[in-house]
């Protein structure tokens, strides 16, 4: 009877683990995933392929690449990371049966996982890592198997596991032989076959170095193999190093019977603990906010993007995605003062979140008319994404190509995403386009002369262009600047005038000056109500808070 209720038990508590780590991923890492699906398209070309079939673990980043196409489409990312995970936890928990001889689910066995969730948070991590960690584990449970059979082929067996491991998934290898070392050494048998294995996987990796397909050893050998540039963070090197450790770890609880599982319960809290200062420091909130913008960008969904951004006084740059969901929506003057905008100013982040700020910035400027701005970032985004095609940039740069008349440039790109499964037709359409208007090479379009420059020379050529209207009086506000202002309004006399340059009239001009400009005596009067000290709170939305409380660069 207490043997049914503990198997019972155990089923539930495995069945809430993965239904809690599926949450976790989804809530959580589900934009970042998406991520995963721009930054290693699957390419359809046959070339393509066969470079990487003839790599050091190339299968892997074709099965993952493959994979992560899918991604475009969050909730599968964090379905299939999910099922990776159960995997992982299903055959840790097997190998710790092996060295223990208990049914008992363990703790233990959730250890590599939090690391592995942490791995994502890597702006470098590559998720290759993933697929091979989920491959590696698989392995050890099926040598494991094939070894009771024909123990005494162990040496040609683990021979023929490690090299076709280290050729088709790289460096995971070396976990393989690792946990196989470990596993020997615990239940007291002959470690020859793992000694050998790891041998012959280490002249493989050398084997790679020496071809120049690795740059360092410990890039052949390790973890680091799966990102993508040099990192400081080496997260899945302790997701690899936990599954010999748990086991040793396992094997020791088994000696020492505690009753009530001291162990278990520590490991619990350490994991938690270890998960819980992991994700706050590997979590950049700045870029999960970008990237769930981004996703909510690429599909037109300008007002699911409006409602992720509530008030704040965190200083936002005029061109984001925030401002651009207020322009596709004309509501960028009426609803801008929500936020403390800022003018342009130079990038400073880290190279990750500049990938990010770019592929924002190419879509904003592509939208409000700015083909030289939306061009250079589209290309720097490309140009640093890690296998060099960024679609949505891509697709954006065959339009601003055959804009500027470069139409062998703009077949290039449409080249590269014709290979691709879900951005093909994009990609024709956007070359089929006959409706392009070749811009003029001494256009403002084709000019980066600066913001309030460029926008006003677009604005004057193509006044049905309301988004670059809105953040050209956008920009006319941020600056706070008299004499622009005045030649705003000297160019667009006899116009009806928008109540935010209403507001910054009453600030800069004398009030005969404001009315001589049209502007209206509802606002005059609110001006001098605000001056006789009515709460400044009730026009919380206006130019007049935005100056008096949130803009932090016009207090310096």
């Amino acid at each position: 009877m207490t043997a049914t209720i503990d198997s019972k038990y155990n089923q539930k508590i495995t069945t809430a683990i993965w239904v809690i780590i599926l949450l976790v991923v989804n809530y959580f890492q589900r934009f970042k995933l998406y991520t995963f699906e721009s930054d290693h398209l699957f390419l359809f070309d046959a070339d393509w392929i066969t470079g990487h079939l003839c790599e050091a673990g190339g299968i892997n980043l074709l099965i993952t690449s493959f994979v992560t196409q899918f991604f475009k489409f969050p909730i599968i990312g964090a379905i299939v990371t999910t099922i990776i995970y159960a995997t992982v936890i299903f055959c840790t928990n097997k190998l710790i049966i092996s060295v223990t001889n208990t049914k008992n689910l363990n703790p233990l066995a959730l250890l590599p996982v939090g690391f592995m969730v942490l791995c994502i948070e890597d702006p470098f991590y590559g998720y290759r890592g993933h697929t091979a960690m989920a491959v590696g584990m698989a392995a050890v449970i099926l040598y494991q198997r094939v070894i009771q059979q024909k123990e005494k082929y162990e040496i040609a067996i683990a021979l023929a596991f490690s090299v076709v491991l280290y050729a088709l998934f790289g460096a995971v290898a070396l976990l393989f032989d690792a946990t196989i070392l470990t596993i020997a050494l615990l239940n007291k048998r002959k470690a020859t076959a793992a000694l050998i294995a790891t041998a012959v996987t280490l002249l493989l990796s050398f084997a790679a170095l020496v071809s120049e397909q690795f740059i360092s050893m410990t890039e052949a050998t390790l973890p680091t193999q799966y990102y993508n540039w040099p990192t400081p963070f080496r997260t899945m090197l302790f997701a690899w190093l936990a599954v010999p450790a748990i086991l040793l770890l396992a094997k020791a609880e088994n000696k020492i019977k505690a009753k009530p599982n001291i162990i278990d319960a520590a490991v619990l809290i350490v994991i938690i603990v270890a998960f819980g200062l992991g994700f706050n420091k590997l979590h950049n909130p700045k870029i999960a906010k970008m990237q769930h913008e981004c996703y909510l960008a690429d599909n037109n969904r300008w007002e699911d993007i409006a409602k992720l951004n509530k008030r704040a006084k965190t200083p936002t740059n005029i061109v984001s995605y925030t401002n651009l969901a207020l322009a596709m929506q004309g509501q960028l003057l009426d609803r801008m003062f929500l936020f403390n905008q800022q003018l342009p100013t130079q990038r400073t982040d880290s190279r990750t979140v500049r990938n990010e700020i770019m592929r924002m910035e190419s879509l904003v400027y592509f939208k409000s008319g700015h083909m030289a701005e939306a061009r250079k970032a589209a290309f720097n985004s490309a140009l640093i994404t890690p296998d060099g095609v960024e679609p949505h940039d891509f697709t954006r740069l065959i339009a601003i190509n055959k804009s500027f008349g470069a139409d062998d440039i703009s077949r290039k790109y449409a080249n590269i995403l014709s290979k691709t499964l879900f951005y093909r037709q994009e990609a024709d359409e956007a070359l089929a386009d006959t409706n392009v208007t070749r811009l003029p090479k001494n256009s403002n379009f084709c000019e980066i002369n600066g913001f309030a420059h460029d926008y006003h020379g677009i604005t004057d050529v193509n006044k049905q262009n309301s988004v670059a209207q809105q953040f050209y009086i956008a920009y006319v506000l941020l600056s706070a600047d008299k004499n622009r202002l005045l030649s705003y309004l000297n160019d667009h006399k006899n116009e009806p005038m928008h109540r935010r340059i209403e507001e910054a009239c009453t600030l800069m001009f004398s009030t005969e000056e404001c009315r001589d400009f049209g502007v209206s005596e509802n606002v005059i009067n609110d001006f001098g109500k605000l001056k006789k000290g009515q709460e400044i709170n009730y026009f919380y939305e206006s130019y007049w808070y935005y100056i008096a409380y949130l803009n932090t660069m016009l207090k310096k």
